[in-house]
This record gives structure tokens, sequence and C-alpha cells, in this order.
């Protein structure tokens, strides 16, 4: 709640009083929140993404209709992904998933891990948030060319590029999975 308290704090000074770079604050909150959970709790914050609920909650509910050997199960799974990278953010989503990916599709070899890590990396341009490399472009267009990009103005352009990428691709990269899995 700390953290939470700062950034909100932070992110209401005006430019004029302090001149903050926007992709800096969230990864100033992420590296103060791991550190006081180390300090306080002698444990590495690694060790506690298998205690975060919600994803894996979702996960464990949305499993068995995610077959990643049916065109249903790898869309449901490329839905699952998007959303969970955008609100969760694509590392600690993946860290959470990623040993579970084997119990999606039987025998398959790389497949689930190919398709986890393609669709987390595409599933960044989907929002403003969802990529640190977007925040800082935004905040470089501000500095720089006097050009305001809002979260509605990115997520138009995001929405659709991210889609469009994705499902056009994804017969792609599946079937280069599938053929992975014979070699």
């Amino acid at each position: 709640m700390f953290v939470t308290l700062l950034m909100v704090v932070l992110l209401a000074i005006p430019n004029q009083i302090a001149d903050l770079n926007l992709g800096c604050i969230p990864l100033a909150a992420s590296i103060f929140t791991m550190l006081m959970d180390t300090i306080l709790n002698r444990k590495y914050a690694y060790d506690r993404f298998p205690n975060t609920c919600f994803p894996f909650i979702a996960f464990e509910h949305l499993a068995p209709y995610m077959n990643l050997n049916t065109i249903e199960g790898v869309l449901l799974f490329s839905v699952f992904v998007i959303i969970g990278s955008n609100i969760f953010s694509n590392i600690p989503l993946v860290i959470l998933i990623v040993g579970r990916i084997s119990d999606l599709c039987d025998d398959c070899g790389p497949l689930g891990g190919l398709l986890l890590a393609w669709i987390s990396t595409i599933a960044g341009n989907f929002t403003l948030i969802g990529s640190v490399a977007n925040l800082i472009v935004a905040e470089k267009a501000q500095s720089s060319a006097k050009y305001h990009i809002s979260f509605l103005e990115y997520f138009i352009f995001g929405f659709s590029s991210t889609l469009w990428i994705l499902y056009v691709c994804l017969p792609v990269v599946y079937f280069m999975g599938k053929l992975a899995a014979k070699i």
C-alpha cells in the first residue's frame, strides 16, 4: 500500500516542480517493493510468485479448455496470455505459468513454450502500459516532439495491430512449433 501511495504522489507532482520520467516511476516502485519484501520477509520475490493467487487460479480454471492440440485451445490460450500480460505484466505471468505449459498439451515438445514466448512478446504492444518500451517512447514523444500519446489513442492502434499480427502469424508459429516437436 505504501508503494501505491508513493506512486500516486509521484505521478501527481506537476512537471514544472519535478521533471519525473514516467517510465522510471514503475521501475523504481518495483525495485523498492522487491527489496522491501526481501528484507522484511527474508525471502526472494521470485520465491513468492507461485503464491500469487489470481493469475494462477485463472490459469487453473482455464487449463482444461486450453488444449494446445486444438484451435480453440490455442485461441483461448492466446487470449489468456494477452490479457494476463497486460494486467500482471509479461515476465511475472510467464514465470507463473511456464511450469504448467506441459499440462496444456500431450507430447507437443517445445510448442507450448514457443507459443507462450511469442504471444507474451506480441502482447506488450496491446496497451501503452503493456511494455516499458511503450512508456519510454510515449515519454520521449512528449518531451522532444511535444506530442502527447494518450492511453486511448495508443490503445486504438495497439489493439488492432496486436490482434492483426497475432492472429495472422499464429498459424505460422503453431506450425513451426509442431514441426519442431517432430524433429
